[in-house]
């Protein structure tokens, strides 16, 4: 499996890749539904840009398909003839090629936002859906669970919240990823510093999950992501001798501050 660069191969990734691997090759529709952040969008790429058919580096990726997207954006202003497009373009790459040689995959992003539409745009999915019928790979990504109607009509995937290795490692990733792109190592910004950081945002989340429904999602991972390349542009940009433990003060109240100040729970 290639990934691209700065990419984490976190638990997360792994088993999101994984199950849509299965899915779509066996043309099972497939909801992916967790927090943002969760790497739902990242899996999708990775595995398109892996599945070339026989131009796969890969020995067995070169014994399936290739893949080719049909991709789609929901809103809630979608509407049910938006819908039943994507499925026609997904219909007219079968008519090019062989389903053995190449297999349609629609990814249809933010899909809980469709279901939120006052016109109730879902209910063309109810039979192309269906495992019977279906002739292609499926995959809605969305940031939390469908009804009923739409749910049982699909595999559900819903990734467990990362723990702390997990953090630690997406952490040393976005840096490892920023210094290679700017050619400047962080000496000050070291792997101590940043399990620090990864517990602190864990324990965080941890205090929150006791909270009202309102407070309980307000800082999410995007926060965190944001904070450690926030420290290392800080870094980067300052020329001279600077106290790191400053800067990470400094961002911690930039990136965790609101309604509810982080920076102080």
């Amino acid at each position: 499996m290639e990934l691209s660069e700065g990419t984490a191969w976190n638990r997360a990734l792994r088993n999101n890749i994984f199950v849509f691997l299965a899915c779509i090759i066996n043309r099972i529709a497939l909801f992916m539904c967790n927090k943002p952040g969760g790497s739902k969008s990242s899996a999708v790429p990775i595995l398109i840009n892996n599945l070339k058919g026989k131009m796969s580096k890969d020995s067995y990726f070169q014994t399936v398909p290739e893949l080719v997207t049909a991709s789609f954006q929901g809103s809630q202003s979608c509407t049910s003839e938006g819908i039943i497009k994507v499925f026609e373009r997904a219909d007219n790459y079968t008519r090019v090629k062989h389903c053995s040689e190449l297999l349609p995959v629609i990814v249809f992003d933010e899909i809980g936002l469709v279901e939120l539409s006052p016109y109730k745009p879902l209910k063309v999915l109810h039979a192309d859906l269906e495992v019977e019928t279906n002739n292609y790979g499926f995959v809605g990504i969305s940031n939390w669970r469908l009804d009923a109607s739409k749910m049982n009509r699909a595999l559900y995937l819903s990734t467990p919240d990362l723990d702390v290795q997990d953090l630690q490692l997406i952490g040393k990733t976005i840096v490892e990823s920023m210094e290679q792109q700017a050619k400047k190592p962080l000496i000050d910004f070291n792997s101590i510093i940043i399990n620090g950081i990864a517990q602190a945002y864990y324990d965080l989340y941890d205090n929150l999950s006791d909270a009202p429904p309102d407070q309980k999602n307000y800082f999410g991972l995007r926060d965190y992501y944001s904070l450690i390349k926030s420290i290392v542009r800080n870094l980067m940009e300052t020329k001279e001798k600077v106290d790191i433990y400053e800067i990470i003060r400094r961002q911690l109240k930039v990136n965790f501050d609101g309604i509810l100040d982080g920076s102080s729970l």
